[in-house]
Formats: structure tokens, C-alpha cells, sequence
């Protein structure tokens, strides 16, 4: 934060977050999947405005229809946060959404770790690292690790997590077709099915390790496609595109819908770009590097 910014004002770039491997391992109890993953995160970011509010009230407004108000994971977050802490401030959460809805990026829990990164420094609670990863894994699974990113080994229902040795610095492409996909029922469908774990974490985590971007390429990998491609074939068409226009690898982040393309280079992004946007202008379509954290002041 500069020292032009208020105390009483936070603008906060919120990552997306997409899935260099993800392995579902079991269902526990709860309804919660047990997975195995490698999260990073991407620049792609929502901004987060957040001020103080006169009284006690949590007031979310947000650039996607339907998303303000008390139905956006942010307000959730600010909620549990002042449950947690006992804090009975107020706060006005503004977020410009640039990171597409329902697409396996992550852009609700990116917004609700921000909300908790920023109005812990906002109402002066300084809470721990831990203690805040803590309140975060109430409010989501992707939570704990959009309020820490960068490039993370994560387990458990995803709250389990480890730093990794940074991406190196690819670029990639996301691109997302125009259709939001329920992340429960495509688990409802995983569970029908019943594929068996993929098991195969060690060899992207050497690739990571030696910054092998071809090995990373190589093993990049998303069990939930089993499930995901047969539902959704444009999903399965966009990743065709991406690889025939020049991209290493190809792959559906989370649950879908959208892909991501690892490329060499900025030059071959752009080319796998522009394939995208000439298949179906309908598309997002959106050139990104690496971020090596999930939420930042600006």
C-alpha cells in the first residue's frame, strides 16, 4: 500500500486460480471430496474496492448482475470474519469482476480471501496468517489457498497446503466458453461414475522442481475431465484449438468450464489466443503469466 492510499479505503487485486493437476482421492462424511491438487495462480484478477461503513452494516456491490448483496461469497467471508472475531464494524465491499462466473477459476473464493485479507488491515484486527487461513476454510475449499497463491501443493478438501517451487515464467491462455458449469453436480456425476485416482502428483511435482516447463506440459493433468468432456464436448474442442494453434499442453481447470493452455512463450499465447477468439468469438479469452501470491494491494 502506498502512502497516498487512506487507511480507509483498500484496493486489492483478488488472482484467479486454475489447476496444473488435480486428483480426487475419496468423499468424506460431509459431502466434501478428499483431492490431491497444484493450484497457481494466474494474474487474471477481480479488484476489490473496500472502505469503512458509518455502522455495522456489510454492504457488497458488484459489477456482475446478480452477485451483489448477501448471495456473494465476499459478504459470506466478511460475516464470518466478524463472527470469528467478535468486530462489530461496518464495511462497503465493491468488486469489478473480471474473472469469469462458475468457470473452475476460482473468482468467488479469490473475492472472499480478499475480503478477509483486506478488512483484517481495514478494522485493525492484525490477525495471524493461520488464524486468517482458518476462517477462510470455513467460508470455501479454494479459500485458504486464493488468500495465500502462488504455486501450492493442496490437500485434503483443498485446505492442506504446501509451497512449491514457483512456475516457471510460461505464459498461458485461459479460455473459457460462454456456459457456467455446477461445480456440485459435476461431483454428483464424478461420484456416479466412480473413476479411479490418477496417482500421479510425483511426476508434475519433479517437473516443478528442476523448472522443466515441457515436464510441467507433459504432466499436467484433471481427473474431473472424465466426467466433464463427455457432458461438455466444447470444452474437449477448446483444448483441440490450443493444442493445434501451438500451445505444450491443454487442460480444464477445476471443474470446468474453463481451459487453459500452457505455451513456450508470450509469441505462442498469442497465436493460441487468437485461434480461440477466430473458433468461437464467444469465448473469454485472455492472456496471463504466473502470480506468485493470491490477493495484492495495489
Amino acid at each position: 500500500m502506498t502512502a497516498e492510499t487512506s487507511k480507509n479505503l483498500l484496493t486489492i487485486k483478488a488472482f484467479a486460480k486454475i489447476n496444473l493437476y488435480l486428483d480426487v482421492i475419496s468423499r468424506y462424511p460431509d459431502g466434501y471430496h478428499r483431492i490431491v491438487s497444484i493450484m497457481q495462480s494466474v494474474s487474471l484478477h477481480d479488484l476489490l474496492e473496500i472502505s469503512e461503513a458509518p455502522y455495522p452494516v456489510i454492504d457488497v456491490r458488484c459489477t456482475a448482475g446478480g452477485l451483489s448483496g448477501t448471495t456473494n461469497l465476499a459478504y459470506r467471508a466478511a460475516l464470518e470474519l466478524r463472527e470469528q472475531t467478535g468486530v462489530r464494524a461496518g464495511a462497503r465491499i465493491s468488486i469489478k469482476k473480471n474473472i469469469p462466473i462458475a468457470a473452475g477459476l476460482a473468482g468467488g473464493s479469490a473475492d472472499a480471501a480478499a475480503t478477509l485479507f483486506g478488512l483484517d488491515r481495514l478494522w485493525g484486527l492484525d490477525l495471524s496468517s493461520e488464524y486468517l487461513k482458518e476462517i477462510a476454510t470455513r467460508i470455501g475449499a479454494d479459500v485458504p489457498f486464493c488468500l495465500i497463491g502462488g504455486t501450492m501443493l493442496a490437500e485434503g478438501k483443498g485446505e492442506i497446503l504446501a509451497s512449491l517451487t514457483p512456475v516457471p515464467d510460461v505464459s498461458l491462455v485461459i479460455a473459457t466458453p460462454p456456459m457456467p458449469v455446477s461445480t456440485a453436480e459435476v461431483y454428483r456425476q464424478f461420484d456416479e461414475a466412480g473413476p479411479a485416482p490418477l496417482g500421479k502428483k510425483d511426476e508434475i511435482l519433479s517437473a516443478l522442481y528442476h523448472g522443466d516447463a515441457r515436464g510441467i506440459a507433459g504432466s499436467l493433468n484433471n481427473l474431473l475431465e472424465y466426467v466433464v468432456l463427455k457432458r461438455y464436448p466444447i470444452i474437449l474442442e477448446a483444448k483441440d484449438i490450443a493444442l493445434a494453434s501451438g500451445a505444450l499442453a491443454a487442460l480444464m481447470s477445476g471443474s470446468g468450464p474453463s481451459v487453459f493452455a500452457l505455451c513456450g512463450d508470450e509469441v505462442a499465447a498469442l497465436e493460441v489466443a487468437r485461434a480461440m477468439r477466430l473458433h468461437d468469438s464467444s469465448f473469454f479469452v485472455e492472456v496471463v503469466k504466473p502470480a506468485r501470491t493470491g490477493v495484492e494491494l495495489v
